[in-house]
């Protein structure tokens, strides 16, 4: 009978593949687990130029982490990221299976571990919520400007 079984199985693994433990958290965290991720950004933090310095605060803080990207995200809006795990010495991956989400507000990149680190809180509004933003280049002032003291 326990032979049975395990030839069912064994046909179930073969036919369907070998199951996942936790697949919606997966997908979420771009095919890890959240115990393991260090930093999560969004797809719209991820296009927000604003938001390299955090990354690069991140990876600094943990050379030994890996990086994981959205591959629905354009080339261009990768472009920077990949270009600093580069010059890090980083592991990256880009995951661009169909089930990873397009939406603004999935995951884009994930900075984890390859094992559980437990990190609280990973969202990068709640971990880096005031990072300074960049200076607007100054314009001119006018003489109403200087006036009104803008």
């Amino acid at each position: 009978m326990a032979e049975k079984s395990q030839m069912d199985k064994h046909l179930q693994n073969s036919t369907f593949g070998v199951p996942k433990v936790n697949p919606d958290e997966q997908r979420r965290y771009l095919g890890t687990f959240r115990e393991r991720v260090s930093l999560a950004m969004t797809i719209a933090e991820v296009t927000d130029r604003n938001n390299v310095d955090a990354f690069v605060t991140e990876i600094t803080a943990h050379p030994h982490l890996q990086v994981i990207l959205n591959g629905h995200i354009a080339q261009g809006d990768l472009a920077p990221y990949l270009k600093i795990a580069s010059q890090h010495n980083l592991k990256f991956t880009i995951r661009n299976d169909i089930f990873y989400g397009m939406a603004e507000d999935d995951y884009g990149l994930i900075v984890a571990s390859d094992h559980a680190i437990n990190e609280n809180p990973v969202d990068l509004k709640k971990k880096y919520p005031q990072l300074p933003a960049k200076a607007e280049p100054d314009h001119k002032k006018t003489l109403l400007d200087k006036l009104l003291g803008k």
